[in-house]
């Protein structure tokens, strides 16, 4: 590295420092060749603190070789356009036309962040729980308690309600749905994001109101947090599983934030940046994990995107079957149950592709659903809803006419559900 880029270093290292997240950087520092891992590690044991390892590892960099400015300078292009209009002052007609600017607000943005990392920090242990998870870094206290959202929320998303049960096919049951205990819904919106390391989510706020108004239509119990750490939220799951509230019917988790797919999994950005696995989420609530609702429906719904490609209507058809194995029918039918069953994941988008959010109305997936669901819930089954879901959204278009196809995955999901919006088996008690 020349004297001149090494002095721009240097010299605005605070900024540079406030302006970028450690461990992203750190990690394309390693996927570019710029940084071995023995190097991020003896960076980390030799400063405890946060903002001292910050600091040396752009110090590090500014010994890495004559490419090594051209390397930093397109890691901050694509993630922290802030810290690359700081390296390159110049940059400001960039950063204004970045698709990761967070101060550039679209009629309709994509839900995708600018890349997502898997990595171990020094203290973490093998992933399986929620508390394995976090960022190394940015895990802190939860200073959130479990609390029934307070409001009834006004929308124009008016629910329908039921007359009675509906009949249901007579090969395939339903699940119980007509106790007072209809439901809870966990909702989790992540908005902003610290330093701005991602941007912000316009319109995400309406998404919000939406949701906590069709889901107590519906007569579910709604919690509601927007822009929680990985702390928040593994410290309210601990409550939420250890409460009365799971005593219902139906269990619902919806979650809008930044995503991608990377390796086979889908990942959730929260708002201290920390990254949670989809597939460890899941993991959370079942059979083993969450013994309050064993036999119960559990809905997942995902609003994130699953990766930065923009769906302009080609598609790839697959005709390579094979067989996974052979059962033997006259096994006796087994007691035990499974570790994932009765839980239906819903994602915005398919794995690879973008998911769209319009900054007036919310995101394609968030209002079609309120749409269909407040139209047809009251004498529909849900993994039906969804279909009718995917086929709205998919009428969305952006103004490049990209468009949405929404992904649905059953995991011992054998049974129809059917919400019966405001029919109840027994009267409410005087």
């Amino acid at each position: 590295m020349n004297n001149k880029d090494r002095y721009i270093i240097n010299t605005n290292l605070e900024r540079l420092v406030n302006n970028t997240n450690y461990n992203v950087l750190r990690s394309e520092c390693i996927e570019r060749n710029m940084l071995s891992q023995t190097m991020a590690s003896r960076i980390e044991s030799m400063a405890q603190d946060e903002i001292t390892r910050h600091k040396k590892l752009f110090e590090k960099i500014t010994k890495r070789g004559p490419k090594a400015f051209d390397t930093l300078l397109n890691i901050c292009q694509q993630m922290f356009p802030k810290a690359y209009s700081i390296l390159k002052p110049s940059s400001n007609d960039h950063q204004m036309h970045s698709t990761h600017n967070p101060q550039r607000v679209r009629s309709v943005s994509c839900n995708v962040a600018p890349k997502v990392y898997s990595f171990r920090g020094p203290g973490d242990v093998e992933d399986g729980k929620l508390s394995n998870l976090a960022s190394s870094t940015l895990v802190e206290e939860s200073k959130h308690v479990l609390q029934v959202y307070p409001d009834i929320l006004p929308t124009s998303f008016s629910v329908k309600l039921s007359v009675g049960p509906t009949e249901t096919h007579p090969k395939v049951p339903a699940y119980p749905m007509k106790s007072r205990n209809r439901g809870v819904a966990f909702i989790v919106n992540v908005i902003t994001f610290l330093k701005d390391v991602h941007p912000k989510r316009n319109g995400a706020d309406i998404d919000g109101r939406n949701l906590i108004s069709v889901f107590q239509q519906l007569g579910f119990v709604v919690f509601y947090y927007e822009d929680i750490t990985m702390g928040d939220l593994k410290e309210l799951l601990v409550q939420l599983k250890d409460s009365e509230h799971l005593s219902c019917d139906c269990f619902a988790f919806y979650i809008l934030s930044h995503g991608d797919h990377r390796k086979g999994s889908d990942y959730i950005i929260l708002h201290d940046n920390s990254i949670l696995r989809v597939e460890d989420l899941l993991t959370e609530f079942n059979t083993v994990n969450c013994t309050k609702l064993i036999r119960k429906p559990k809905l997942f719904f995902i609003s994130i995107c699953r990766g930065d490609q923009s769906d302009k209507g080609l598609y790839r058809l697959s005709t390579n079957t094979e067989r996974d194995g052979m059962i033997d029918l006259k096994k006796p039918i087994p007691s035990n149950i499974a570790t994932y069953c009765d839980m239906l994941v819903c994602y915005a988008t398919v794995p690879g592709f973008a998911a769209h959010r319009d900054t007036n109305t919310g995101s394609w997936f968030v209002e079609s659903m309120c749409k269909i669901w407040s139209e047809h819930a009251h004498d529909t089954d849900v993994e039906i809803l969804m279909k009718l879901v995917g086929e709205y959204a998919a009428t969305y278009r952006t103004e490049g006419s990209a468009l949405q196809t929404i992904c649905t995955e059953q995991r011992g999901f054998f049974k129809q559900l059917y919400l019966n919006p405001g029919y109840y088996e027994f009267p409410a008690e005087l």
